[in-house]
Formats: C-alpha cells, sequence, structure tokens
C-alpha cells in the first residue's frame, strides 16, 4: 500500500520449544502484526497457545501504541476468523479482510517476515538459556528492535521505523481510557428471574432492569472484569 497503517497483515508461527523449570518441553508460538507499506514489526509476542485471545493481546497492544489501522489482514484460521474478531473490529473502528485460502501471496510480508526472523532470531538461539516466556519474550523484542531499525532492501535506503514514522498524518489514535474496554470478549446471556446469568458454570448478579431479558456482556480473558452492554453502549459492571 501506499501509506502506512493502510493494512496490517498478521499472522503467527511456530517458535522455538521452550524447556520450562520444571522439566516440560512446550511449544512456542510468535504472533505478529507487520505494516504493509513499511515492513514496521507494530505488534508482536510469543506465547504457548495460538488462539484469539493471544491475537487480541497482540492487537490490543499495537493499537495502544501506533492506533488503529484501515484494514487488517488474516488467513482463514480460527484464531482470526471469528465472531469475536468482527465484533472487535467494529468496535475499533477497523476492518478485516481474510485471504482466500490457497494464495499465500496475499499475505506474502509476513510469511517472508518470519523467514527472515528464523533465520536470524531463532537459528542464534541457544534455547538452554531460556526457562520462561518472559526471557524468550525479551529477546525476541530486542531482535525486532533491532529489525525496524535495520535499512530494507525494499524501502530506498530506509529502515522499517524511518519508514512508518515518515507519515504523521496517517495514525488514527484512540483515547488512551477507551483502550481496555474496547478489547474485551462479548457474549449474549438471558438474565434469570432472579436477576443472574451463568458463565463458564459461574453466577453473577445483574441489575434487577435486567431480568428475564437477553443481554450483551463484554468481559476480559482473565474474566476479572465483566459489563453488561447497556442500551446507550455504556458498561456497567456486574459482580459475583
Amino acid at each position: 500500500r501506499a501509506h502506512v497503517n493502510e493494512v496490517w497483515c498478521g499472522d503467527s508461527s511456530v517458535g522455538p520449544y521452550l524447556k520450562t523449570e520444571d522439566g516440560k518441553k512446550h511449544k512456542v508460538y510468535v504472533i505478529a502484526l507487520i505494516d504493509d507499506a513499511s515492513r514496521y514489526i507494530v505488534g508482536i509476542d510469543v506465547f504457548f497457545n495460538d488462539n484469539f485471545v493471544n491475537l487480541m493481546s497482540v492487537m490490543k497492544s499495537a493499537v495502544a501504541k501506533f492506533g488503529v489501522p484501515k484494514l487488517f489482514n488474516f488467513d482463514n484460521g480460527s484464531s482470526y476468523k471469528n465472531k469475536q474478531m468482527d465484533l472487535l473490529a467494529a468496535r475499533i473502528g477497523s476492518t478485516v479482510h481474510y485471504d482466500q485460502p490457497y494464495t499465500p501471496t496475499q499475505k506474502a510480508k509476513v510469511e517472508r517476515w518470519f523467514r527472515t526472523m528464523k533465520d536470524q532470531w531463532m537459528a542464534g538461539l541457544d534455547m538452554r538459556d531460556f526457562h520462561t516466556l518472559d526471557k524468550l519474550r525479551g529477546s525476541l523484542y530486542t531482535y525486532v528492535s533491532q529489525y525496524n531499525q535495520r535499512i530494507h532492501s525494499s524501502l530506498n535506503g530506509k529502515s522499517p521505523q524511518e519508514r512508518y514514522f515518515s507519515e504523521p498524518d496517517c495514525f488514527q489514535r484512540l483515547p488512551e481510557d477507551k483502550i481496555d474496554q474496547l478489547f474485551l470478549l462479548e457474549l449474549e446471556r438471558r438474565v434469570s428471574i432472579d436477576c443472574v446469568v451463568t458463565i463458564d458454570h459461574i453466577e453473577y448478579e445483574v441489575d434487577y432492569r435486567f431480568a428475564k431479558q437477553r443481554i450483551r456482556l463484554r468481559y476480559s480473558p482473565d474474566m476479572e472484569s465483566i459489563y453488561v452492554v447497556e442500551a446507550d453502549g455504556t458498561l456497567t459492571p456486574i459482580r459475583l
């Protein structure tokens, strides 16, 4: 694309195997978002699971730092193509495009970046030095910072970082105090006559106004914060 933040391409890749301190070996996944115009890595992290919740955490971190892209580009994996993604994109004011099956060129930049990451970062790792995701994450962040500042052959003598920040007018930032509430999961529940809803076999109390109604709920992945979505869009917390 001609301008930064028009398209962010996202994907995941199997990373190195990590042996934790209890002696167990775990497969690690790297989830990354790359800006199409600049090749700048706007978001990245390592996880033990490749799922939507972890993808959402990478998206949240990137959006908090750099604002909202016009379009996210993903493949058709279940971590990307689901109702939660549609709801999230609508809330933050972005669009999601899914690549056609068997068309790897549609996400060629992020695929190529993963190959570079494996050739440069993973090939140089001694995994005996790492026993936690945090330590591995620190190593990856250092590598990504170096990559973003290195001259890229396709950018006319610029680094991804120089190219990305050369268009300040292309940044559409969200209010900082709204980001946590925008990046929540969502579901619907019918309220019982005694004003109770059940999520994962746990009962929560809601206001008497919602008795016997079907309501929308938004919640953090750790279930620490759960809200009823009011008719005007405001969020009202509920309690156990």
